[in-house]
């Protein structure tokens, strides 16, 4: 088969307005003609297209190249604002720092100082302490003799005033006792004192001054220690040195010398009947009971040469 195409002048189609309208046909023998499209329309789509991209494509990158700079600019910023803080909290931080610091070495120095006072204190005390267990027995001592020649002196002017008249003290009892107490004498020694353990009873007063003319005084108990050493050798619950005669309930040993609580019995002292002087007792316990009653008694003095 012999196909024969039908060629068109092209200068034709440019001058020819019916040529651009119309589409070319091609012809073959036997076979339908095609359209022909006009190739410039499609150049000039084209080129079109592509100028917007480009305008597009440089309005985004100058958009873009706005938009990084400011981010830029406001990295910057935020940079600045930051260091700024920064600078600011950490200088304010080194204050409070070295402020704490100031404050720790000051308390820390008068900690020291006051370990120091508190030592020098303490050095002190222990000092004083020592001085004072030192003194202790000579100014016990000292009170029991200065207490006994009271005591002695005391009874000689009742003997001189009295006359055996005052109902509170018996010169005719208290003078068969002394005979027969120092007749019958014998003393015990403890730790540097001697006791002495009647074996007849009187009354409190009486009890006394037996023993202030024997140049002692009723016994002082301070300690455990002469509190068992007594409670072992007396015969029964006895008269000791112990009143609330100068002051009501202000209990004192004839020495002066105050009444430690841990001494008394359970309850006491009760003045349940006008009870002003005390015994000890066979537990060994301080106990109030009225004066007038007959007791045993138990004499002390410091030493053989004081009898």
């Amino acid at each position: 088969m012999v196909r024969t195409i039908d060629y068109q002048d092209f200068t034709e189609m440019e001058t020819d307005p019916q040529a651009i309208e119309e589409p070319t046909t091609w012809k073959t023998e036997g076979v339908p003609a095609k359209p022909h499209f006009p190739v410039r329309p499609l150049y000039v789509i084209l080129a079109a297209a592509a100028l917007v991209g480009i305008v597009i494509v440089c309005l985004f990158l100058s958009k873009s190249s706005e938009m990084a700079a400011e981010s830029q600019l406001l990295r910057a910023e935020q940079a600045k604002v930051q260091e700024s803080c920064n600078s600011s909290t950490i200088e304010s931080m080194e204050a409070e720092i070295e402020e704490t610091q100031n404050k720790v070495s000051e308390v820390s120095s008068q900690m020291e100082n006051l370990q120091s006072t508190v030592a020098e204190m303490s050095s002190q005390l222990q000092n004083v302490g020592a001085a004072l267990k030192e003194m202790a027995p000579d100014m016990s001592t000292q009170m029991r003799k200065l207490q006994r020649e009271v005591s002695r002196l005391s009874l000689q002017m009742r003997i001189l005033q009295m006359g055996g008249s005052d109902k509170s003290f018996n010169l005719h009892e208290w003078e068969v006792n002394v005979r027969n107490e120092t007749a019958n004498s014998n003393w015990s020694d403890l730790s540097g004192h001697q006791y002495y353990f009647s074996s007849d009873r009187l009354s409190w007063s009486s009890a006394r001054d037996t023993c202030t003319s024997m140049s002692s005084y009723l016994a002082v108990v301070t300690t455990e220690q002469e509190q068992d050493f007594i409670i072992s050798k007396m015969r029964e619950r006895s008269w000791v040195g112990l009143s609330d005669l100068e002051e009501e309930s202000v209990w004192k040993w004839t020495t002066g010398e105050p009444v430690e609580q841990r001494f008394w019995e359970s309850g006491e002292p009760n003045n349940e009947f006008d009870e002003d002087c005390g015994e000890i007792k066979e537990n060994g316990k301080l106990n109030d009971i009225p004066c007038n009653l007959r007791r045993h008694f138990v004499c002390e003095k410091d030493d053989v040469g004081a009898q």
